[in-house]
């Protein structure tokens, strides 16, 4: 992983936040927009209505409930207060033009290219991370690739904060370079280290509950900030025990030349797409567009 510091200029992060103020607002009109506190809240409680009236999007969540509570894994909450809501939305590239336009131009794209060193970057995808002051919902440590349906070493995750973030808040937390023991783990459920339903690959470590054993490192960031990491590292943060600081962060996907299709049935589905792509293919089409292109000249270099 690398902090970049400062590479965003105030037009891009005020753009930005604005894009994910936009998102959180209209997240009534999304179909992979949850309010994963509330969700948890309604699991503990057996408040079944809340559930399956959250189940026709991109998650069944009443039956992720059911098989949470089957697994027996305990939530993973922090000490905060519990008023406010860990949010995420998927897909917002494809519903707000304005952070589509920050997503597959100017810096960001650039940024990707350089660790890439692939002769083309496509935009892969997109989330949002809001986790509001006195959230206890912490995010399980879990590793991008098994969430994705893609194979190969070309891709990277860019957390890309608009306010300050530390450790109490929630800032991001990395196992240095578990991108490179070759294993693929199961994706969990984040706000729990149940794995998602069906899910294949090796069990992660209980990482929040051995710390020690592990190299966790972790960096205070800045709007303006990015922090880049490999999709196969593993990563995961705490809740927002702030009284006051939201904290706000999009996750910016990007692929290179080596990546390929891989069908992961359990994988969360991308109800933005607009095409089917085959086992083996490359990344092609309007989901996927280019976003940067080697010149010549560098390629003859």
């Amino acid at each position: 992983m690398v902090l970049l510091k400062g590479v965003l200029d105030l037009a891009a992060v005020n753009a930005l936040r604005r894009c994910i103020d936009d998102a959180v607002r209209t997240i009534g009109e999304s179909p992979s927009g949850y309010d994963l506190s509330a969700l948890t809240r309604a699991i503990q409680t057996l408040d079944q209505a809340t559930l399956e009236n959250a189940s026709s999007g991109q998650h069944d969540i009443a039956a992720i409930a059911r098989h949470i509570k089957s697994t027996g894994k305990p939530f993973l909450q922090d000490g905060a207060t519990g008023k406010g809501s860990f949010i995420l939305d998927t897909g917002i590239a494809a519903r707000l033009r304005d952070f589509r336009r920050l997503v597959v131009a100017g810096a960001m794209p650039e940024i990707a290219a350089s660790l890439l060193q692939s002769d083309e970057v496509r935009f892969f995808g997109d989330q949002v991370f809001v986790k509001e002051p006195g959230t206890r919902e912490k995010t399980a440590f879990h590793q991008d690739a098994t969430y994705f349906e893609i194979d190969g070493d070309q891709c990277c995750v860019l957390w890309v904060p608009v306010d300050p973030v530390t450790l109490e808040s929630g800032v991001m937390e990395y196992w240095r370079g578990s991108h490179r023991n070759g294993k693929l783990y199961q994706p969990n459920v984040f706000v729990s280290q149940a794995p998602l339903p069906g899910a294949e690959g090796e069990m992660l470590p209980d990482i929040e509950g051995r710390r020690d054993d592990f190299d966790i490192v972790h960096f205070d960031v800045e709007p303006g900030d990015v922090l880049v990491h490999h999709y196969k590292t593993v990563h995961g943060t705490g809740g927002n025990a702030t009284r006051y600081q939201v904290r706000r962060a999009a996750s910016i996907r990007y692929c290179g030349d080596d990546i390929r299709v891989t069908q992961r049935p359990w994988a969360p589905r991308q109800l933005h797409h607009t095409q089917q792509l085959e086992e083996g293919q490359s990344l092609s089409g309007p989901d996927f567009p280019v976003v940067w292109r080697r010149g010549a000249d560098e390629r003859a270099a």
